[in-house]
């Protein structure tokens, strides 16, 4: 038994020390405590992420040439509405998942990967678990063993939907018109060529239209440019309802529009769309308060009649265009003839 005696000095520094003690451990424990903290949020950051993750691995085994099994990761779920036990239990589900327009490309895909191809990354649509469409991107890895045999490939699948509406957005808005939503210059020129090389093989006749509003500067000086743009946007509407919906309406910009019929047949055919078409513009525009009064001048040129090629068309009709503005605007010219048709085309006056 220790009888050594403390001084009073002495028991004071022992509790000093013992506090000291108590608040090391107290600060370690807050310490601690803030790391659990810490960690807990990461985890749940996390979680959260993983639970946002619109990607998934799988992985294939590869026997002889064959695919002998494939394991789907958790996040298949996420992109296809599919679970791993479910593409487990059916081993042909994928396939079927495929839309039936991109089902030979991803079997030629896995083929070549099969044969040992490094095949790169193949881009597909499939059909979710809820029946709507997605586009996905498979980028497959190639596994070989000691001897260069492949014994199996890994592979990530990602969901780039979102990315490919993006894309047809923007070639929608690069290609169309802003104001009016119809096919601008580009698009109508790739539509006019396609249409006249098939028109070559069936030996079918093509119509080109040019459009021009007549007295539309008018509207923009009196009314102003907001009035103008919606004048501009239900000629458009007008003009398109006056052909079939296999035709094709377009606008260069400003008040100039172009219109394509392909199979047209009969000249008369074409003169009947380019009367309509200046009937619609005659029409008047009542539009934010105000009632224009325009009309328009049409062209019209015919393939092979006039021309073959897809700008001199364009050229003729636009020079038949302006024939019928000079004659009093409100009519419509054939490029052929350049002349006043049987009936119609010399118009009102300006």
């Amino acid at each position: 038994m220790d009888t050594r005696t403390c001084s009073r000095e002495e028991l004071l520094a022992e509790i000093a020390a013992l506090k000291r003690q108590l608040a090391a451990l107290e600060a370690e424990h807050e310490r601690c405590m803030e790391v659990e903290r810490v960690l807990r949020q990461g985890e749940d950051r996390y979680r959260r992420l993983l639970e946002s993750v619109t990607d998934y691995v799988y992985t294939v085994t590869v026997r002889d040439g064959q695919a002998v099994a494939t394991e789907h990761g958790p996040n298949c779920v996420a992109v296809t509405g599919y679970t791993a036990d479910e593409y487990r239990e059916n081993p042909l589900l994928w396939l079927g998942m495929v839309s039936q327009e991109d089902r030979a490309a991803v079997l030629g895909h896995a083929s070549r990967l099969l044969a040992g191809e490094d095949a790169g990354p193949l881009e597909h649509r499939l059909i979710h678990k809820d029946g709507t469409i997605r586009h996905v991107r498979n980028t497959p890895v190639l596994h070989r063993d000691a001897t260069g045999r492949l014994v199996a490939y890994d592979g990530i699948v990602n969901d780039i939907t979102e990315r490919k509406r993006a894309e047809e957005l923007f070639t929608r808005l690069s290609l169309h018109d802003g104001l009016t939503g119809l096919p601008g210059r580009p698009l109508y020129m790739d539509r006019l060529r396609q249409t006249l090389a098939q028109a070559e093989r069936h030996g079918e006749r093509v119509a080109v239209y040019f459009i021009d509003l007549d007295r539309f500067k008018d509207v923009n000086d009196r009314y102003g440019h907001e009035t103008g743009d919606a004048v501009l946007a239900m000629a458009a509407q007008r003009l398109a309802a006056c052909v079939r919906r296999s035709d094709t309406v377009a606008r260069l910009g400003g008040d100039e529009f172009v219109a394509l019929t392909p199979s047209i047949g009969e000249t008369a055919n074409a003169v009947a769309i380019a009367g309509k078409m200046v009937a619609a513009m005659r029409e008047p525009f009542a539009v934010r308060g105000a009632v224009c009064q325009l009309g328009g001048s049409v062209g019209v040129a015919f393939s092979p009649d006039d021309a073959t090629r897809g700008g001199d068309l364009l050229r003729l009709a636009d020079a038949a265009m302006y024939a019928a503005k000079k004659a009093g605007r409100n009519g419509w010219r054939l490029a052929g003839s350049l002349k006043d048709a049987p009936g119609a085309g010399a118009g009102e006056p300006a």
